[in-house]
């Protein structure tokens, strides 16, 4: 049986998103002015991303690498083997507002919260509902740019390393 690249990203998102209420510990919103509008699987570089729409956190699979834990074709109806599979994940996470309403300073503190909190959550969420047998954010790293609107946008990208093991 193939991996299945759906339901894992899912469950990233799913962590992620779960963890975006002030009830839950870690909180994805724990210390920003504005709470995470949406999490979502999607390509920010693709989507058209508004102001009003942030600030907003995407998950996507930037990869991943195979490794026999057994020798034949996966799957228990054939030989039972298995395989270990070990899976990157780019997790964007977005914020930004326009110059009039808040400053540079203001804009970082907001993004390495929202970089603190992603990171939290993925290290809380280890094993990602029981999908993973362990997740770890492996680096993190900051921008900005421009929205085609003119509103500037800080970004953090956050690597997940997953490994699975599947039939």
């Amino acid at each position: 049986m193939a991996f299945d690249y759906e339901a894992n990203v899912t469950a990233v998102k799913n962590a992620l998103a779960g963890y975006n209420t002030t009830t839950s510990s870690p909180d994805l919103s724990s210390g920003m002015t504005i709470r995470v509008k949406t999490v979502s699987i999607d390509d920010p570089a693709v989507v058209g991303v508004k102001w009003d729409d942030l600030p907003a956190v995407f998950v996507q699979i930037s990869g991943g690498a195979d490794e026999f834990a057994g020798c034949g074709p996966t799957g228990p109806a054939t030989s039972n083997a298995t395989k270990f599979k070990e899976v990157t994940y780019d997790i964007f996470g977005l914020w930004g507002r326009d110059g009039a309403h808040s400053t540079h300073k203001d804009s970082l503190t907001e993004l390495y919260r929202l970089a603190e909190n992603i990171e939290g959550v993925l290290q809380k969420e280890m094993t990602l509902s029981g999908t993973a047998m362990y997740c770890q954010p492996e680096s993190t790293s900051f921008g900005s740019g421009v929205n085609p609107d003119g509103t500037r946008v800080k970004g953090v990208l956050v690597a997940l390393k997953a490994k699975y093991i599947f039939r």
